[in-house]
């Protein structure tokens, strides 16, 4: 059995991949940045190694937090207005962008959970344990 992970074996790594496709290109430096250090260079280094088929868990942690932290509802670098007016297919309406923020937020919470819950809790405590201790 392989560690990494393929579109093909989580529908809700694959529905993200399908929302990060709906922004502007990923060489739109005016959306992404610019550089080694820029938001898009972030993205661009997980996303090959998930879309190559040589993507570990690892990979799908990190671009669902950068997901989080650079798309995020609420976050403070690409904001939902900007979003909002790049968005392909959405033609600047307001009510697409928010629902685009709100799905991507979630689905990268539920990631983030899938992929870094047993390292966050351990992988010898079982879910819950901590509440029948004490």
């Amino acid at each position: 059995m392989s560690d990494h992970i393929t579109l093909a074996d989580d529908p809700d790594l694959a529905h993200l991949i399908d929302l990060i496709d709906m922004l502007p290109h990923p060489e739109d430096s005016s959306f992404w940045g610019e550089g080694d250090d820029s938001i898009g260079s972030k993205f661009e280094y997980r996303l090959k190694a998930i879309l190559r088929g040589q993507g570990h868990a690892t990979d799908v942690d990190y671009l669902a937090v950068y997901v989080l932290k650079y798309l995020g509802r609420g976050n403070k670098h690409i904001s939902q207005e900007q979003i909002t007016s790049r968005l392909r297919g959405a033609f600047g309406l307001p009510a697409a962008g928010h629902a685009w923020v709100e799905d991507a937020t979630r689905t990268a919470w539920t990631l983030v959970n899938r992929y870094s819950l047993p390292n966050w809790r351990g992988y010898r405590t079982p879910p819950g344990q901590a509440w029948l201790e004490g």
